[in-house]
């Protein structure tokens, strides 16, 4: 399990035990009360929520001194839990909602404000080496995928990159990655098929935004080229080539 993946749980898990921690007290509330004052269970259970929750509503029946004591410590016993619960729950919703807004906000305004950056789609091999060696010229990048946790793992490497959760063949994706302001877009994903569809699309949008698309398949390849995809990269044919100038070198 990634560190990620543990700190975005440990709010619900704290969450549930502190409402498993209040079911506990309202059962322990419902049996104490049938044992001290041998009440039926629905008046037993009745009266522990009416203690546990503080609304104030008087007692169903006349308690005795051991029932007065009872209560008394269960009213101490449910203002801890219910303070516990109030502070987790507000933890969770602001941990697990505001921050992600807040994070998606800061990361489109980010977007938004780029010039001339390059718009990278996919995260295999190819992908990683383009962005590394961009980052390394601090060359503004966006990456796009469908894999959050892949994106979360280039993030955590390259702190300057901006990431976007999406279909890269996806215009409205393409737009959030403000690819009318780009210079370059490279279509780099594990699927020659969408790498085309990336290259059409971009080509659609009339710009004079440079498009490179990543292809080992001959026939797909050429009609990238057809459409008016500007550098067609094989990494098998390109991998060939240098070890054949090695051989004849």
């Amino acid at each position: 399990m990634s560190s990620a993946t543990y700190s975005g749980d440990l709010p619900l898990r704290r969450l549930l035990t502190v409402a498993m921690w209040m079911l506990g007290v309202l059962i322990f509330g419902t049996f104490g009360y049938w044992m001290v004052e041998g009440w039926s269970l629905p008046d037993c259970f009745y009266m522990t929520v009416i203690t546990i929750s503080t609304v104030g509503y008087e007692e169903i029946n006349e308690l005795t001194q051991q029932g007065r004591w009872f209560t008394s410590g269960l009213i101490f016993i449910s203002l801890v839990s219910m303070t516990g619960w109030t502070a987790m729950l507000t933890s969770f919703i602001v941990g697990s909602d505001l921050n992600g807004h807040f994070q998606r906000r800061r990361t489109a305004r980010m977007i938004d404000s780029m010039k001339n950056h390059t718009i990278v789609c996919g995260t295999g091999l190819m992908a990683n080496a383009v962005v590394e060696r961009l980052m390394q010229k601090r060359h503004p990048v966006v990456l796009i995928d469908p894999d959050e946790d892949k994106l979360n793992a280039m993030k955590a490497k390259f702190r300057r990159l901006e990431i976007l959760c999406g279909s890269p063949t996806n215009e409205l994706i393409l737009a959030k990655a403000n690819v009318m302001a780009a210079s370059h877009v490279v279509a780099a994903t594990d699927s020659e098929v969408d790498n085309l569809l990336i290259g059409i699309t971009c080509k659609d949008l009339g710009t004079n935004i440079s498009v490179i698309a990543e292809s080992n398949d001959v026939t797909i390849a050429n009609r990238m080229r057809k459409t008016g995809i500007d550098e067609v990269i094989s990494p098998s044919q390109l991998g060939g080539q240098r070890v054949m100038d090695l051989i004849l070198a």
